[in-house]
């Protein structure tokens, strides 16, 4: 893997296919007017979630499809309890599913609960508590997601995006972005969404370069170099925050040869234990892995302009809106994402 970087690193990128699976990328966003507080919020949101990835669909913190929970209190009254009285909370809740940017609802599901505790804000997250989010209709409702939100996307391919043209052209970019980035790898638009990802920010290398190198320093952070460098290949020399990406680059390269000679020291370590013949087998592959990866490295350099506008790098491009994405919805005031 360590050599696999290197050759990232010497070419400004690696080769790396994008990956089509069948996930579905969903999320939940509550209203703003919410009557929940935060810590009953949460435990709603962690319970969907709960479920949502039992059937087996992607969650991230933020996507254009959410589940949205409407929460409406439809009873609620005062118990005496002896010292303290008792409050009582009857919610009517309908998840609705939705695409957030262009406000179109997929499929709803209704429930009610009641709850109660010495104060309103207890009986609210009782009644939370006391649900079933693994009943059957609930999880019906759950396990037919995956299908509707395909056949959506399947269905409005082409009107989503028209969509995010028409508000790219209005300079609404995140906006645009927002409503692409989390389009299924799996379905056959898929090609078509990403190439106009990649046009968005073609039109906007000055605007999005920001984002580029802090996804990139993001990853350098975890020490994932590869993704890293992965993303600083999609920073052209135009863009400018090309002399940016060069001086990170510098650094993952310092931080990679730093690495390297530790490995040295554990490996003069282990040639002093009872592991040296298995070292020195393990040495001799990783040179012959060495030399064959020298051949390629030097096709990848000579080739590089080829390499670079091939689709292997979309994965990274698909990311980089993904990152885009979540700074829109963290400004925009009509769903929470963040709490």
């Amino acid at each position: 893997m360590k050599k696999k970087i290197l050759l990232v690193l010497s070419a400004l990128f690696s080769i790396c296919m994008v990956c089509y699976s069948e996930d579905v990328y969903l999320s939940v966003a509550m209203p703003q007017n919410c009557p929940l507080d935060n810590n009953a919020k949460t435990l709603l949101k962690n319970k969907i979630l709960d479920v949502v990835t039992t059937q087996g669909m992607t969650t991230i913190e933020c996507s254009a499809i959410a589940i949205i929970p409407e929460i409406v209190v439809s009873d609620e009254k005062t118990v005496e309890g002896g010292m303290r009285n008792i409050n009582v909370q009857q919610l009517d809740v309908t998840l609705m599913v939705c695409n957030v940017v262009t406000n179109s609802v997929l499929k709803t599901f209704n429930f009610t609960s009641s709850g109660e505790g010495y104060s309103i804000s207890e009986a609210k997250k009782s009644a939370i508590k006391k649900f079933n989010f693994k009943s059957s209709d609930c999880v019906a409702f759950i396990s037919s997601l995956k299908t509707v939100i395909a056949d959506y996307y399947q269905k409005y391919t082409s009107t989503i995006i028209s969509k995010a043209q028409t508000l790219a052209s209005q300079n609404q970019f995140d906006e645009a972005l927002a409503l692409l980035a989390t389009y299924p790898e799996n379905l056959d638009g898929y090609t078509q969404v990403s190439e106009v990802i990649k046009s968005i920010f073609d039109q906007n290398k000055t605007l999005y370069c920001s984002q580029l190198i802090q996804s990139a320093r993001q990853s350098f952070s975890l020490r994932d170099f590869e993704k890293a460098a992965e993303t600083l290949a999609l920073v052209d020399d135009q863009y400018s925050c090309a002399s940016d990406a060069k001086k990170l680059l510098s650094e993952i390269k310092q931080e990679m040869d730093k690495q390297h000679q530790e490995d040295i020291v554990r490996e003069k370590a282990l040639m002093e234990s009872s592991e040296r013949i298995e070292l020195q087998r393990i040495t001799a592959e990783r040179e012959k892995v060495q030399s064959d990866e020298r051949l390629q490295s030097q096709r990848i350099a000579a080739d590089r302009d080829r390499i670079k506008s091939d689709e292997r790098l979309q994965s990274q491009l698909i990311d980089a809106a993904r990152d885009v994405s979540k700074e829109y919805f963290k400004k925009q005031n009509i769903y929470s994402f963040f709490w």
